[in-house]
């Protein structure tokens, strides 16, 4: 089935069809906070040799699980081999929680040995550029020569009011595959890749893997009572002042507020950064969380899309749409449209592939007398737009209408230059590079 995703006339917060049959008042949604929920820090790095035998040591003795680094007090546990590290160390009093020494490399070279985990309450806390900063300070505690290769980030928003339809999980078009549902949290105790879950009487969705990417919605003022989190959680949704009288705060206690959240892990990162050119050569970096500041929104709309609620298969959701619309993060690139992508180098010799086609192509077209028009159809149709954007630097690949735009201008100019250098007698055609 074939979804589109045409959003509806609004006016404030009414949204309604084009015959206006359809009608949605989303006046009662309000938003109490946007932001970055949870961060996990990916290093290279050398376990410090005087932290791997001072942690052997504490280890051997058993005396106690607490353990002094940095003048914190950290407790101290075998981390499971499913985990991919030897030892984990937290303190969330801190908001910090360590994974060092890599199953699978040896401790004196260089390698991925070292993750941090951070809470909200330290995202909050720090910012993302203080705590960009304070996590290296924490990791140069166990290790050194430490490079930010990689950040996993979950963007959370927290909002009252919001009303599913009873037939949401019908109506959410994903890659997810809705084919397992999980009643009870105790009977979800494991990993259904791909897979959905729908928690209780539909209080919690969870769709994707958490090794990819993961949406996620619940119920937040149960979560946070549930976890001890709820004085923190009451501090930050009170900062919203109320539509109806800006002294006064949005939220009041016994609200009921729920979260949309999405979880994005450091190979979907990695993945955006192998699928996104700023210029020739030169991909975007994401490897720590100051790096997430200019990319927030470009990631959030991705998210929205590819997990997108519709109310037909013409019409995304008013609540989509209002998420879409209304949520503003920073971002220094707001036309930038992201797009995932294998590492896959593009060598030398597969520009001067691209440059020898379109060259030859050109060519010939101008010998027949083709017109611009009909060359940028035949080269877009040829089904190589990814590797001729890739070749001029577009940040966005198979964008038709900006790659069909830059092509026409190229075209155009190629066509005349060919022709006034008598490329239309009969000459031989030679492989002209440009």
């Amino acid at each position: 089935m074939r979804y589109e995703s045409k959003p509806m006339k609004r006016i404030g917060d009414v949204f309604e069809n084009q015959n206006s049959t359809v009608s949605y008042d989303l006046s009662g949604l309000r938003f109490l906070h946007c932001g970055v929920d949870t961060i996990k820090q990916l290093f290279d790095c050398v376990p410090r040799e005087d932290v791997l035998e001072k942690l052997a040591n504490h280890y051997d003795n058993k005396k106690t699980d607490l353990i002094v680094f940095g003048e914190h007090a950290w407790r101290f546990s075998r981390a499971g081999k499913t985990s991919g590290y030897q030892y984990l160390l937290k303190n969330l009093e801190i908001g910090f929680v360590v994974l060092l020494k890599s199953f699978y490399h040896e401790a004196d070279k260089q390698g991925p040995h070292l993750k941090i985990e951070v809470t909200p309450e330290s995202v909050e806390r720090y910012g993302l550029n203080r705590l960009t900063k304070e996590l290296h300070t924490v990791g140069s505690l166990f290790a050194d020569s430490l490079i930010a290769s990689g950040v996993a980030v979950h963007m959370a928003l927290d909002m009252k009011g919001l009303e599913l339809p009873e037939d949401f999980e019908q109506r959410l078009v994903t890659r997810a595959q809705r084919q397992l549902k999980v009643t009870g949290i105790s009977n979800a105790a494991y990993d259904a890749r791909g897979a959905a879950f729908i928690y209780g009487q539909n209080q919690t969705y969870m769709f994707g893997s958490a090794s990819g990417l993961q949406f996620c919605c619940y119920d937040k003022t149960e979560e946070a009572n549930h976890s001890d989190k709820i004085d923190f959680w009451e501090d930050i949704w009170k900062r919203t002042p109320s539509a109806e009288n800006p002294e006064d705060t949005e939220y009041k206690r016994g609200d009921q507020v729920h979260r949309v959240e999405f979880r994005f892990s450091h190979r979907i990162i990695k993945e955006f950064e192998n699928g996104n050119l700023l210029k020739i050569g030169e991909y975007i970096c994401i490897r720590e969380p100051r790096d997430l500041t200019k990319h927030l929104r470009g990631l959030w709309l991705y998210a929205l899309n590819n997990f997108r609620l519709q109310h037909s298969t013409t019409y995304m959701h008013p609540i989509w749409q209002k998420l879409i619309e209304d949520i503003q993060w920073q971002d220094i690139h707001p036309d930038f449209v992201y797009s995932r992508a294998q590492k896959i180098a593009q060598t030398d010799t597969s520009k001067r592939n691209v440059a020898m086609f379109i060259g030859n192509y050109l060519k010939l077209a101008a010998r027949k007398g083709l017109k611009p028009e009909v060359c940028v159809k035949h080269i877009l149709s040829a089904g190589l737009d990814s590797d001729v954007a890739q070749y001029f630097g577009l940040l966005l690949y198979g964008n038709s209408s900006e790659l069909e735009s830059m092509l026409m201008e190229f075209v155009e100019e190629k066509l005349i230059f060919h022709r006034m250098n008598g490329v239309g007698t009969n000459q031989s055609i030679n492989a002209v590079p440009f």
